[in-house]
């Protein structure tokens, strides 16, 4: 059976993604991994302010959703802990290295960094851990890959803290300097565990293939720790943590909400039933617990507004600056998707531009610059562009820039009235450059080859004077 898995692009959830392919592969079947770039991945905001970890997960789910992949791979903490539409839980494989790590300069541990050390983390959770255990601290909040991570601690960091598993995963256990006691520093919930999900309607075949990748205890733990996040009504935003474990033949989970300073904290633990809806009850009544003690006023478990909840936001992939942060605050589950495809031109009416003969090349936009690709300039024409991202793109496509003009177009009508010249602007249907400018120029004629593909010569400006002035005498509607 042919099995697409859906992952984000980056070397973790690559590598993750990669280890239940190999699962599955190793039942014979045919698996393809298919990268999805998601808002969490192109934001550099925390993630906090982006609404929590849930950024990562819309784009790989609505590619299952949209059936260009059969099964989609997370880290299981970055999934929020409302359920999906049309989605199932449907396994969990066996579970990492829960435990949260420091990687420190020298290898040092937590009690031997200097007076006032920095340590970076982009989690409210393991800086408020991290200063109930050492109030001198200067916690830093930090984003990026577990190695752009890593490389801070060479540079304007004292230490980091990351996740043993993903450390693990990616073979960097080595640069572990200490893995903290799961009794002390509890990590997230879920933290280190692996969530696939399929469709509600998937094939018979394809659940069977997943239930034989589940982990039964390790899915049992995930759920409780997540229901004790649940129940509190928080998100990564909140410094909420949780630790599950077998005792015996029953579920012992341990459950803490400290304060952002890390001044207070809140602890309950309790056992129950080895079995998901055992861990799911257990969890709740933990979070109850909390609850009842004063959880609310320790930390700010107070839902924001989130008018959006539960529904689903196509944002195209270039929208304004904040956009789906906004919507992501407000409970949108947010898809990044792209709403226009560039496809060649049918360029007869440019085949013929081209090889007529002209002086310059005149590109208005980037879009134009991209379809040009390929194509080979004739010898001594120059290359003028209309922006700074024309010129940009135009580069790209291995066009020589000899003049970038601003948007007034002043430079660029100076330039080519210089002397007699001849000008070929190709440009995309719709573009708000008209070519005005260039016509400015005295002595310059210029071409215009747009998408319709009619290319026609543009007349020299003395004729068109007198076009002009013809057609101003012919016109008698009223002013």
């Amino acid at each position: 059976m042919r099995i697409r898995v859906a992952t984000r692009g980056s070397h973790l959830a690559w590598t993750q993604s990669g280890l239940v392919a190999e699962a599955l592969r190793a039942q014979g079947h045919d698996v393809e991994l298919v990268r999805v770039t998601t808002h969490g991945d192109v934001s550099t905001a925390p993630l906090a302010a982006l609404g929590g970890v849930g950024v990562f997960v819309g784009a790989v789910r609505e590619a299952v959703l949209a059936g260009t992949a059969d099964i989609a791979v997370h880290s299981f903490k970055d999934l929020p802990t409302a359920p999906a539409r049309d989605l199932v839980l449907a396994a969990v494989p066996q579970r990492e290295e829960p435990a949260d790590a420091l990687c420190s300069r020298d290898g040092r541990l937590l009690a031997d960094l200097p007076l006032g050390a920095t340590v970076g983390t982009g989690s409210p959770r393991r800086a408020a851990q991290l200063l109930a255990l050492r109030p001198d601290l200067a916690v830093v909040a930090i984003r990026g890959n577990v190695e752009t991570r890593l490389a801070r601690t060479s540079e304007d960091l004292d230490a980091v803290v990351l996740a043993a598993a993903g450390l693990r995963r990616l073979g960097l256990a080595d640069r572990i300097s200490e893995l903290f006691d799961l009794t002390t520093f509890l990590p997230a919930p879920a933290q280190g565990a692996l969530a696939v999900e399929c469709r509600e309607d998937a094939r018979a075949e394809l659940v069977a293939a997943l239930a034989a990748v589940d982990h039964p205890e390790s899915r049992v733990a995930a759920l409780a720790e997540r229901a004790v996040l649940e129940g509190l009504e928080a998100g990564c935003a909140a410094p909420v943590a949780a630790y599950a474990r077998r005792d015996g033949g029953r579920l012992l989970v341990t459950a803490r909400v400290v304060a952002t300073d890390g001044a207070a904290q809140l602890e309950e633990t309790a056992s129950g039933a080895l079995d998901p809806a055992g861990a799911v009850a257990l969890g709740h009544r933990l979070a109850d617990a909390l609850l009842a003690r004063g959880a609310a006023a320790l930390v700010d478990l107070t839902p924001r507004s989130r008018p959006l909840a539960g529904r689903r936001v196509i944002v195209p992939a270039r929208s304004p600056e904040g956009l789906p942060e906004l919507l992501v605050e407000a409970g949108a589950d947010v898809v990044t998707a792209s709403f226009t495809r560039i496809e060649p031109l049918a360029e007869t009416g440019l085949d013929a531009a081209w090889r007529d003969r002209f002086d310059w090349l005149v590109v208005t936009s980037p879009t134009t610059a991209r379809l040009l690709r390929g194509r080979t300039l004739p010898a001594g024409v120059r290359v003028a562009a209309v922006g700074p991202a024309t010129a940009s793109s135009l580069v790209t496509a291995g066009f020589p820039v000899d003049h970038v003009a601003g948007g007034s177009g002043a430079s660029l009508s100076a330039e080519l009235g210089r002397g007699p010249a001849r000008a070929l602007c190709p440009r995309w249907r719709g573009t708000s450059y008209n070519g005005q400018t260039a016509r400015r120029a005295a002595a310059a004629r210029l071409s215009e080859c747009r998408r319709c593909n009619r290319c026609r010569p543009v007349r020299d400006r003395a004729t068109r004077s007198r076009s002009a002035r013809a057609a101003r005498s012919r016109d008698t509607s009223p002013r």
